[in-house]
Order: structure tokens, then C-alpha cells, then sequence
């Protein structure tokens, strides 16, 4: 760090002393002199001088021409942009190593933030200002001079906007956002990006208008243009038109909420983010960032899956024929007591023998985990406490089997199995 201050030191040097020798050097004040005992002259009158040195009626290197300018001027502007530009870099460093240091101090964190958030623009200002300063020293026509400074206010008015925009962003993300996030309303986490987007918008123009404006240009006129073509524009922007309003009914009517998940267009997902024109979705399964434009939740239904009580899971048990009744009975009573007594799951359930079929016995679990808890590390969790549960009390997944005889070998004997039938009461 020492070592970079140093050569900033080093070129604020240099900066500064082509700045000294164009501005006191005895060709400069004979140049001013001679300029003074003129100014009454019609002469001098008709052709006033648009930069503040004078190329020198003498021969020599620095009396050389480039671009309308003597060399000599091109130095002096050269120095004092470049002496801006140090100048703006030392106040930065400042500014982030010095006066912060003064801030955190402190127990408010307005100051803090209003370091932070002005520093750039105001280093910024300053290069402006070197340059404006500079480029005074050179020759150029009256309509160049009038266009180059226009120029120079439309960027210091964008400037303005800038800081004013840092600024007030970062006080409502350090205090509004805040209060917003613990009110039990959602529509204004909906609608606060939203005025924070405008307010963006409605200071860029502004300024950019006025700007346009100092800088010599007819607002009014361009203005005009755009009512005119504004019609075309809409037919155009007839989507943008439409996502808007569908936007706007999201925010009225509230069908979902930030962090519910919804069911839309074949996408089941989380909502992040509703915007003005579009909505993002994350993806339940996959993870996708999902951006759906807003007028599809004017056209199609909406689910709201966050709206149930509780996310739907299924579990379809086959088992095998061979498992005794009760054992059925007592799996389906373990299953009602999974819900009951599980914390994540919700206490309705849905537990039945769902079919036959020549192989197995359905089993069909149906239950539902709370909205807050983890669904897939629910999920899992229950499908190994079945799996223990089969086990322990020795019953068997159905397995689909097939078996082949020989076209000669004798049919199969099928043992009379009635008695066993008549026990288990459910004759298989």
C-alpha cells in the first residue's frame, strides 16, 4: 500500500508542475499581458479567443499546432486531467481507509452508509471537473466548444442522479427493507422492489431530460416525437401491456406469495420474485430459475400447493400374498400412528389396502409434511422407518415371478391349502 501511495505521490508531482509552468511561465503571462492592452479593439472584438492560452506567434516545438491547439496547451490539459484523475484517486483511498475508519466508529450506520454510497460520484465529480478545466485551455470553434460542454452538463447531471440513487438506495435497504420483511403483510414484499425499481427509473429520466435540456437540446421537441410515435410503441409493446396488468392483478388479488409453492404452465416451484412483468419461479425438483411472464396467471389456473395444509406424499406398499391378515392390519395402524406422532407430518392421513393382484397386496400410504418442514429429509426419514418396520415384523416386499415347465414334464401338483385359508380370513 505504501508502495502505490508513493507513485500516486509521484504522479501528483509531475501533475502538478506542467500545471505550474503553463500557467506562470513568462510566455503564458507576456500572452495575457499582450491580450490585455487589446481588449477594447474591434478587432479583438470580432474574434474573441475560446481558450485561455494563446498560441504563441513565435517559432518552437511547443508553438506546434495539433488539432486546432498549440502543443503547449495540449500539455497543460493533458496535466490537468491527469492531476484530476490522482487527485480523485488519492481522495478515494481516503475516503475507504481514512474516514471509514472515523464511521465504524460510531454507533449510527448513516454515516456509514452515506460514505459508502457518495464516494464514486464525488471522485467522479472531480474527474468531470479536471476535465471541464482542462479541456478550457485549448482552441476549438465556438459550435465544438458549445457541444463538447453541453456533453460535460448532461454527464454531471447523471452524476447527480447517480449519487442521489446510491443513496437512497442504500437507506431503504438498511431501513426499510428491514420493517417490511417483519410486517405479517406480503403484499408489500411484492410491491417495495417494485417502488424501488421506479424510483430508479423516474430519477435516471429526470435527469437524463434535464440534462438533454442544459446541453442545449429541444426537450420539448423530442418529447413531441415520442407521443407521436407512443402509439406505434403500444401496439408493439402490446405483451409488455399485457404483462403488466397481469402483474398488477397478481399484486391485488395476492393468489400466492413470495416463498409459496405454486403450480403453473406444467412448472411446480417456489416463488422468488414478483416483478411489474414477470414472476421467477425455483423449481421444485430440479432447481431452475423459472421466469414466466406475469399474463399467464390471467389465462391459466393457478395451484397453490403452500395454500393446503400440508405437501402431499404417496408411498404404494406392495406386499406379498403370503403375509399373514393381521400383519396387514397392524401395518396399516403403525402408518395412522407415523402421522399422528411424526412432528413434520400433519396428523390427517390417508392409509388403506388399495388392491389385489395375482402377485401382491397394494398397500397405499397417503400423508402430508408440513409446509415449513423438509420435505424430501421427511420423506426419506418415513420410507426408512417403513423399511424397519418390515423387517422387524418379518414382512415381505411382493416380487413379480415367473416359472417356466417343459413341454413334456408332467402339470404341476397344487397342494389344497383350504385350511389355511379359513385362518387367515382373507382366502389367499
Amino acid at each position: 500500500m505504501s508502495r502505490h501511495i508513493q507513485k500516486l505521490r509521484v504522479f501528483s508531482v509531475v501533475a502538478w508542475l506542467f500545471l505550474f509552468i503553463g500557467l506562470f511561465s513568462p510566455e503564458t503571462i507576456a500572452q495575457d499581458s499582450s491580450k490585455s492592452t487589446t481588449k477594447n479593439t474591434s478587432l479583438q472584438k470580432k474574434e474573441k479567443p475560446t481558450a485561455k492560452v494563446e498560441q504563441k506567434s513565435s517559432g518552437g516545438f511547443f508553438s506546434k499546432k495539433f488539432y486546432g491547439s498549440t502543443i503547449y496547451q495540449w500539455l497543460i490539459a493533458l496535466s490537468i486531467i491527469l492531476g484530476a484523475v490522482i487527485v480523485g484517486r488519492i481522495l478515494y483511498w481516503f475516503f475507504t481507509k481514512i474516514v471509514r475508519i472515523f464511521t465504524e466508529k460510531t454507533e449510527t450506520k448513516l454515516d456509514d452508509i452515506i460514505i459508502d454510497k457518495i464516494e464514486e460520484p464525488i471522485v467522479a465529480a472531480i474527474v468531470i471537473a479536471g476535465f471541464w478545466w482542462g479541456i478550457s485551455y485549448l482552441s476549438f470553434a465556438e459550435k465544438t466548444r458549445d457541444q463538447i460542454e453541453g456533453f460535460i452538463y448532461l454527464i454531471i447531471i447523471l452524476d447527480v442522479a447517480w449519487l442521489i440513487v446510491r443513496t437512497i438506495d442504500g437507506l431503504i435497504e438498511e431501513y426499510i427493507v428491514p420493517l417490511v420483511e417483519e410486517s405479517e403483510s406480503n403484499l408489500d414484499d411484492a410491491i417495495l422492489p417494485i417502488a424501488r425499481r421506479g424510483f430508479k427509473v423516474i430519477v435516471w429520466v429526470i435527469a437524463v431530460v434535464v440534462g438533454l435540456n442544459n446541453a442545449g437540446y429541444d426537450v420539448a421537441t423530442v418529447l413531441a416525437g415520442l407521443g407521436i410515435g407512443g402509439v406505434a410503441l403500444a401496439i408493439g409493446a402490446r405483451t409488455t401491456i399485457m404483462n403488466i396488468f397481469g402483474g398488477l392483478s397478481v399484486l391485488i388479488n395476492q393468489p400466492f406469495k413470495i416463498g409459496d409453492r405454486i403450480l403453473i404452465s406444467g412448472h411446480d416451484g417456489y416463488v422468488q420474485e414478483i416483478g411489474l412483468s414477470n414472476t421467477r419461479l425455483r423449481t421444485f425438483i430440479d432447481d431452475f430459475l423459472v421466469t414466466i411472464p406475469n399474463k399467464v396467471f390471467t389465462d391459466k389456473e393457478v395451484v397453490n400447493i403452500s395454500a393446503a395444509s400440508g405437501v402431499k406424499g404417496v408411498f404404494f406398499l406392495n406386499i406379498s400374498t403370503q403375509t399373514p391378515g393381521h400383519k396387514i392390519t397392524a401395518l396399516t395402524k403403525f402408518l395412522q400412528q407415523l402421522s399422528i406422532n411424526h412432528e413434520h407430518l400433519e396428523t390427517d392421513n390417508k392409509t388403506t389396502l388399495q388392491e389385489f393382484s395375482d402377485f401382491s397386496v397394494m398397500v397405499r400410504y397417503v400423508f402430508y409434511i408440513k409446509n415449513d418442514a423438509p420435505y424430501w429429509d421427511t420423506k426419506t426419514e418415513l420410507g426408512v422407518r417403513i423399511m424397519n418396520y418390515f423387517k422387524e415384523n418379518d414382512i415381505s416386499f411382493a416380487q413379480r415371478r415367473m416359472t417356466f415347465y417343459a413341454e413334456d414334464a408332467p402339470p404341476p401338483v397344487v397342494e389344497d391349502n383350504d385350511d389355511d385359508k379359513e385362518e387367515t380370513g382373507l382366502g389367499f
